[in-house]
């Protein structure tokens, strides 16, 4: 399969083979940043409002291409202890790390003007990202819809890496990438033509059609 010229092309094709399956009471949440923009075709699509997962990464200060997990907007932790063994990082440093990041956390979603869900209860969650590379980051969106109360978690990208979507597909009930890749030298921006960096006027004017309504709206 060739390339996706762009994240709205991604989104639009997602948003077909998501059309064609039968979600009861369907909420739409993106994985910021890039997911805002693939997403933001499927909610068109699908007709629903578009959301995003309130996470961010940990990043270690001396590898900022690593992340030892994410934290949510209400401090909820999710951690990749392999790692975290690894590079030795203490209790201490994580605690600083998770509240420097939950901050700044808050202050992108006040920018956006995003309200993230408080209850999925009964719902059916679709969560959209650009890409999974190792899949540490949709897992930890799919904790976060899991904790929620989420009925039903169907994950949709782009595309994937095998590992990434074994890794995933244990933790939510459907998955699906349009392209599959077992490539050993894997990367995201390979599959787009055009990739650059998504601004935050970007994911507000993405979000702002389909804003929530409320704290319990997707």
């Amino acid at each position: 399969m060739d390339p996706f010229r762009n994240r709205e092309e991604a989104g639009n094709k997602l948003a077909e083979r998501l059309s064609a399956l039968s979600l009861e009471s369907p909420a739409l949440l993106a994985v910021p940043r890039g997911g805002v923009l693939v997403a933001a075709p499927v909610a068109r699509k699908l007709r629903v409002p578009l959301g995003v997962v309130p996470i961010r990464r940990l990043p270690i200060q001396w590898a900022k291409d690593l992340e030892i997990g994410y934290t949510t907007d209400t401090g909820e932790l999710h951690l990749n202890h392999p790692l975290v063994g690894q590079l030795r990082v203490s209790r201490q440093q994580i605690y600083q790390m998770a509240k420097k990041e939950q901050k700044a956390l808050q202050q992108e979603l006040d920018t956006w003007g995003a309200v993230p869900p408080s209850s999925l209860a009964l719902q059916t969650v679709v969560i959209v990202d650009e890409g999974l590379h190792s899949g540490w980051t949709m897992f930890s969106a799919v904790e976060t819809v899991k904790k929620r109360g989420a009925k039903k978690i169907i994950v949709a990208t782009p595309v994937s890496h095998f590992r990434a979507q074994r890794f995933v597909g244990r933790h939510c009930d459907q998955f699906i990438s349009l392209i599959t890749e077992e490539a050993p030298l894997f990367h995201i921006a390979d599959y787009y033509q055009q990739f650059p960096e998504v601004s935050d006027g970007q994911i507000r004017s993405a979000l702002a059609p389909s804003a929530p309504s409320s704290k319990t709206a997707a």
